[in-house]
């Protein structure tokens, strides 16, 4: 990739930061960019002057970590968008967004039983010891 549509990456972040503000309203969380982002809609002016660019693996990394003044932390935002999101047409982002959506509510549903089911089995183990003393 020679170049970086960064028009199109700022549609598509705010595309994706929308969705997930929409889906928190529903009380359903989900990562559309990623587990470190604190992206929020801007002005395009703003998105370049505030934000750096750079390309690791499938992914566009959009990211600030300018350090904070007067203090010991860096703003640490990083935002993933895969590459490949670049070159959809609208229905077809629409539709990956729809399908991660899915794929990531399912993942958090499964984490949810396995988080259950391994409670439940530290509560037998606990009340066995409890009848053996």
């Amino acid at each position: 990739m020679k170049t970086l549509d960064l028009e199109k990456l700022w549609q598509i972040m705010g595309k994706l930061s929308w969705r997930q503000e929409e889906l928190s309203q529903e009380n359903k969380y989900v990562q559309l960019l990623g587990n470190h982002s604190s992206y929020y809609a801007s002005d395009f002016e703003h998105f370049l002057n505030y934000y750096s660019f750079k390309i690791a693996n499938d992914d566009v990394v959009v990211f600030n970590d300018d350090s904070v003044p007067y203090e010991a932390y860096s703003t640490g935002d990083f935002s993933n968008v895969p590459v490949s999101l670049l070159s959809l047409a609208e229905n077809d982002l629409n539709v990956w967004i729809d399908e991660e959506v899915e794929r990531q509510l399912v993942e958090v549903e499964s984490q949810k039983i396995a988080r259950k089911e391994n409670i439940k089995r530290q509560i037998e183990l606990l009340q066995r010891q409890l009848e053996n003393d």
